[in-house]
C-alpha cells in the first residue's frame, strides 16, 4: 500500500523509519508530536492531516494496530471488532520492539476515523496531575478569599435568590449554594479529609440544612453536574431578574477565581472562568436557549470554552469519553508503580487498571458492568468482565484485601504523593462510571480508593466513614440526548449534529461512540450511528432533567444474549483469554 502525503509532508519530523534497536512506539510518539507542532498542521485540510498521521501507524504481530493520535494519546484497533479505541500503549519491551510501521506491515493498513486525528490544540492541553484534598490543606489566601465570597453571598436577601437544593436551608440565598457547587464542580477528585474541614467545607456550615456527618475520616463527595449550577442562573433569567442572574454569575466567577490558585482546582476553574467571562459580557445571551431547558444552556456554555481547555469539560460534554480518558490516565499512573517491564512477571498497567475497575464495580454495582465496559477497548472490556465473573481469575489477586492494596502497588504507592495521585486517578474513574450510570458517588467510598487512602491516613480513619450513616445525594440531571455525540460541544439547541463520518474540526476532535453491535451480527443488529436517521428532540420544559437519570449517556449493552455467545471467542489478551 502506498501512503500518500499531501502538502508539506511531515513538517519538521523525519519519515517514519525506526532504526534498528530503537523503540518504535517512542519513535512514533516523538515524530507525531513534532509533526503536530509544525506551523502548517493546524491550518492543514483534514484530508492532508489524515494522510500524514496515517504514516505513523504501527502494527503488532497479534493483528492490532496502534496510533499516537488525538489528545496526545494512543489508540488501538483490535481485530475483534475493527474499531479504533483509546488504549494505553504496551510497556513490555519485547512487545514494543515488535511494532512495525504501516509501510512495512503485511496487509492493508486500516482506515483512520476522524476521532483519532490530532487537531492541534488538543496536543497543547497539559493539565496538572490529579490530586485529592487529603494530606495537604488549603493556602490561607485561598481559604480567605472563598470565605469572603461566601459571606458576601450569604448577605443577599434569600427571597430574591431562591434555590431548590435540599442540602441547604431555605433561608440561604442561591448564591451561597452556587458557591458550594462551584467549589465541588471544579474539583476533579473531591475526596476531603474531615480534619481539614475548617479550611474549606466548614465555610458553608452555617447555611446547611443538615451538617455533614460527624466523622474522623475521608469525605467522598460528588461534584454536581454543570446543569445544576446553570439552573440557579437560569431561574433568575426566567423570572426576568437579569440583575440577580448577573450576581449569581459573579459569585461563581469569584469562587472559581479564588480556587484556581490551588493546583487541584486549576484545570476546571480555568474552563469555568472562560465560560463565565463570556457570559458576563452579555448576560442575556442565553435567552434564546431558555425555552429548551437548562441542558440547552449548558450546551451553549460548553461552546464558550477555549479549545485548549475543552478536555476539562469532558464529564459534561460526553460522560462516556470522560470515562475512557479517566481509565487511560489511571493506566498511565499505574505504569510508574508496576515495576520493571522487563520482569517476566510484569503485568501491563492497562490490565492492572482493568482489575482495579472490576474490584470497585463488583462491590458497588456489578449489574452495571455490561453498560459501562462497551466504552473501552475490547481487550480491556473482556478483561473487566472476566475478572468480575471468574472467581479464580489470576488478576483478582490485585484486588484490595482488608483495606490494603496488594504488592507491588502498596509499596510503590507508599503514603506520599504517589498514593495521593493514585487515589485521585482511581476516584476519577469511579466518578466517571457513576456519572455514566446516572448515579452519585458512593458516600462510603469505593474499595480501591478506600484501600489507597487507608495507606495515607490509616485504616482506622479510613474505616470510620464506612460505618458512619451518610446522606446519599440525588442523582445528577440527565444530559440532552445529544450529549456524547461527536459534535458536542458546539451544536445549537435542538439542531441536528454532523454525521459520524464528518471530519473533526481544527479545534474540536469529536467523540467516539461506544461499541455497537455490527451489521453482520444478525438481522437485529443496530444501525451504525453514521447511518441512523437523527430526529431532533422536542423542546423540553424549563428545568427538565433536574431529577432524571443519565439514561441517555449509558452505552448499549454488548450485542447478543449470554446464551448466544457459546461459539463467540473473546479477543486475544496477554493472559490468554480465548
Amino acid at each position: 500500500m502506498t501512503i500518500v502525503v499531501w502538502g508539506p509532508g511531515y513538517g519538521s519530523a523525519p519519515p517514519p523509519s525506526p532504526q534498528m534497536g530503537q523503540d518504535p512506539f517512542a519513535e512514533a510518539e516523538r515524530d507525531t508530536r513534532a509533526m503536530v507542532a509544525a506551523a502548517w498542521w493546524p491550518s492543514a485540510p483534514p484530508q492532508q492531516r489524515h494522510h500524514a498521521i496515517g504514516g505513523r501507524m504501527l502494527a503488532l504481530p497479534d493483528g492490532t494496530w496502534w496510533l499516537f493520535g488525538a489528545w496526545a494519546r494512543w489508540y488501538r484497533l483490535h481485530p475483534s471488532d475493527g474499531q479504533w479505541y483509546l488504549c494505553p500503549p504496551p510497556r513490555t519491551p519485547a512487545v514494543r520492539m515488535a511494532g512495525r510501521p504501516a509501510q512495512q506491515a503485511p496487509g492493508q493498513a486500516p482506515n483512520l476515523p476522524p476521532h483519532v486525528v490530532p487537531a492541534g490544540p488538543d496536543f497543547s492541553y497539559d493539565p496538572p496531575g490529579g490530586l485529592t484534598f487529603v494530606g495537604h490543606g488549603f493556602a490561607t489566601d485561598v481559604s480567605s478569599r472563598v470565605r469572603s465570597t461566601v459571606e458576601s453571598a450569604a448577605a443577599l436577601p434569600a427571597p430574591e435568590y431562591p434555590h431548590w437544593w435540599p442540602e441547604f436551608a431555605a433561608g440561604a440565598p442561591s448564591t451561597v449554594v452556587a458557591a458550594w457547587g462551584v467549589m465541588l464542580w471544579c474539583a476533579s477528585a473531591p475526596v476531603f479529609d474531615s480534619r481539614l474541614d475548617p479550611q474549606m467545607l466548614d465555610l458553608w456550615k452555617p447555611y446547611r440544612a443538615k451538617p455533614l456527618p460527624d466523622v474522623d475520616g475521608p469525605r467522598w463527595l460528588t461534584p454536581p453536574a454543570l446543569e445544576t449550577l446553570v439552573g440557579l442562573y437560569a431561574e433568575r433569567l426566567r423570572a426576568s431578574r437579569v440583575d440577580a442572574a448577573v450576581v449569581v454569575l459573579r459569585t461563581m466567577w469569584a469562587v472559581a477565581s479564588a480556587l484556581r490558585d490551588d493546583v487541584r482546582y486549576q484545570a476546571r476553574a480555568d474552563a469555568l472562568l472562560a465560560i463565565l467571562g463570556t457570559t458576563l459580557a452579555n448576560p442575556t445571551v442565553d435567552y434564546g436557549a431558555l425555552p429548551y431547558g437548562d441542558q440547552a444552556i449548558v450546551q451553549q456554555w460548553l461552546t464558550r470554552c477555549p479549545p485548549n481547555l475543552v478536555p476539562a469539560l469532558r464529564n459534561e460534554s460526553s460522560p462516556g469519553d470522560n470515562f475512557r480518558h479517566a481509565f487511560y490516565t489511571l493506566s498511565e499512573l499505574i505504569a510508574g508503580l508496576s515495576g520493571d517491564p522487563a520482569d517476566p512477571a510484569y503485568i501491563e498497567p492497562r490490565l492492572v487498571a482493568a482489575a482495579l475497575l472490576a474490584a470497585d464495580l463488583d462491590v458497588v454495582r456489578k449489574d452495571m458492568v455490561g453498560n459501562i465496559v462497551p466504552w473501552l477497548d475490547p481487550e480491556i472490556r473482556y478483561t473487566v468482565q472476566a475478572v468480575s465473573e471468574q472467581k479464580g481469575h489470576p488478576l483478582r489477586r490485585l484486588w484490595p484485601q482488608d483495606m490494603r492494596l496488594p504488592e507491588p502497588l502498596r509499596s510503590a504507592a507508599g503514603s506520599g504523593s504517589g498514593a495521593e495521585s493514585l487515589l485521585a486517578a482511581m476516584y476519577e474513574v469511579d466518578l466517571a462510571w457513576c456519572r455514566l450510570g446516572g448515579m452519585p458517588a458512593r458516600p462510603r467510598g469505593f474499595p480501591v480508593p478506600t484501600a489507597i487512602i487507608a495507606g495515607i491516613i490509616g485504616r482506622g480513619r479510613a474505616r470510620a466513614t464506612a460505618v458512619t450513616p451518610t446522606v446519599t445525594p440525588p442523582p445528577n440531571p440527565a444530559p440532552s440526548p445529544m450529549v456524547g455525540m461527536q459534535s458536542q460541544p458546539g451544536v445549537a439547541p435542538g439542531a441536528s449534529p454532523r454525521p459520524q463520518g464528518a471530519p473533526s474540526e481544527p479545534d474540536r476532535p469529536f467523540v467516539q461512540p461506544p461499541a455497537q453491535p455490527r451489521r453482520e451480527d444478525g438481522p437485529g443488529a443496530a444501525v451504525p450511528p453514521s447511518e441512523a436517521p437523527y430526529e431532533p428532540p422536542s423542546p423540553p420544559v424549563p428545568g427538565q432533567g433536574q431529577g432524571a437519570a443519565f439514561a441517555a449517556s449509558a452505552p448499549p449493552p454488548p450485542a447478543g444474549d449470554d446464551g448466544d455467545d457459546q461459539n463467540a471467542a473473546p479477543p486475544y489478551t496477554e493472559l490468554g483469554f480465548q
